[in-house]
């Protein structure tokens, strides 16, 4: 059997993702064994596994349960590493929000959407999120608008306002 953490514990340069998401993709128990790293306290190896289970869900989300969808969420709330939250963002967004999305997951992503100290993809994912989330709750649009009409998008990139722009459209 594959050792994926050593594997996933290495630099990248020296990792073959193409044969590693080849192997995880087509294998459910090697899927729940890198989706397990994604909780490891080494964040370059929770950072790899966390990159191939981003191309899972893309590829096989049917590997994917409400279990470890919500397990996602709740690790997107806890982790400081902004590598980890990104992916986490995108896996979520591929597969779509949990049944039940806990409120603190939507205050840290106004918190990330805003944040000058958060990356852009994080920040935009963010805000992703939420406009997801106002599909569910209609009763929300007006509050994610009003939070995105009042930011001053002087300060922010140009994806972030484009993104900012688009989803005000949508709402």
């Amino acid at each position: 059997m594959t050792n994926f953490k050593e594997i996933l514990s290495k630099p990248v340069s020296q990792i073959n993702y193409k044969v590693l998401f080849a192997e995880v993709s087509e294998s459910y128990e090697d899927f729940c064994v890198v989706f397990e790293l994604m909780f490891d306290a080494d964040e370059k190896t929770a950072w790899h596994a966390a990159w191939i289970c981003e191309k899972v869900s893309e590829r096989s989300p049917h590997f994917f349960t409400k279990k470890s969808v919500e397990r996602m969420v709740e690790l997107a709330v806890s982790t400081v590493f902004t590598g980890l939250q990104r992916l986490l963002l995108s896996i979520i967004l591929n597969l779509g929000l949990p049944d039940e999305v806990p409120v603190e997951f939507i205050n840290i992503s106004f918190e990330r959407m805003i944040s000058q100290k958060s990356p852009v993809a994080v920040q935009v994912l963010s805000m992703k999120i939420l406009y997801e989330f106002t599909k569910r709750e209609p009763d929300f649009k007006a509050e994610l608008r009003a939070y995105l009409e009042s930011i001053d998008v002087e300060n922010y990139t140009v994806g972030y306002r484009s993104a900012r722009k688009n989803i005000l459209k949508r709402i």
